[in-house]
């Protein structure tokens, strides 16, 4: 019998022609898999850049709306006269009208740390209150845990300023680069006078961001008679 009749077509792929083909397809996916992970994370971080900046603003914007709106109330500090507004270096508390206009509260904003790191809590009280210096029994209290950071800088109302109008406008929201400590410019609440105006800083911490996002608006309070 002739050798070359038992010869068949073959015409499936060799081994090595197996391996390549197996070997271009994981380089392919690998490629393909990376690629949608730099874009998820990528957009995972643009989520999380989105609601830090949000986070931001709604807290700074209830702040200076509360601010414009202070009311220069009376109380009693250490048994002397004094107004009803103290700040420190993480807390800020004052009179304000609602959001209704008809009736006064007292809010604060202070940070706390609970365990859980430092987070910035809201508390809102009735007023008038017979110890505003003192601890008192909230009616509303929220928690902020992506707020970390909070400082206040208060300017000192002046003769000039009682002189000048001060026009509340549309206070902007602005990043900054570091948080520094508070500093009352030697306001006092026995000044028996609100400050001119407030700068308050957060720092927000976004999931999976190593440093916290600084953030800051300043608010001008007006006086009684440049509300009307």
């Amino acid at each position: 019998m002739n050798p070359r009749l038992l010869r068949t077509d073959r015409s499936g792929l060799t081994l090595i022609e197996l391996v390549l083909t197996l070997t271009i397809i994981g380089l392919a996916g690998s490629l393909v898999s990376g690629a949608i992970a730099t874009g998820l994370r990528a957009w995972q971080s643009g989520l999380r850049s989105g609601r830090e900046e949000l986070v931001a603003r709604i807290v700074l914007e209830r702040i200076a709306t509360q601010l414009r709106a202070a009311i220069n109330s009376p109380a009693t500090k250490d048994g002397a006269d004094a107004v009803a507004f103290d700040a420190a270096e993480d807390r800020l508390r004052f009179v304000t009208l609602t959001a209704s206009g008809l009736a006064p509260a007292q809010v604060s904003y202070a940070l706390r740390s609970d365990g859980g790191g430092p987070h910035l809590v809201f508390r809102e009280y009735p007023w008038p209150d017979k110890d505003f210096f003192g601890e008192g029994h909230p009616r509303r209290e929220e928690s902020i845990p992506e707020v970390t950071g909070f400082s206040v800088k208060l300017v000192k109302r002046t003769a000039a300023d009682d002189k000048r109008k001060t026009d509340p406008g549309t206070t902007g929201l602005s990043r900054v680069n570091d948080l520094s400590g508070a500093s009352t410019a030697e306001w006092s609440p026995r000044d028996r006078e609100l400050p001119a105006s407030v700068a308050v800083e957060i720092a927000v911490s976004a999931q999976g961001q190593k440093e916290p996002r600084l953030y800051q608006v300043t608010v001008p309070i007006p006086t009684q008679g440049e509300r009307r």
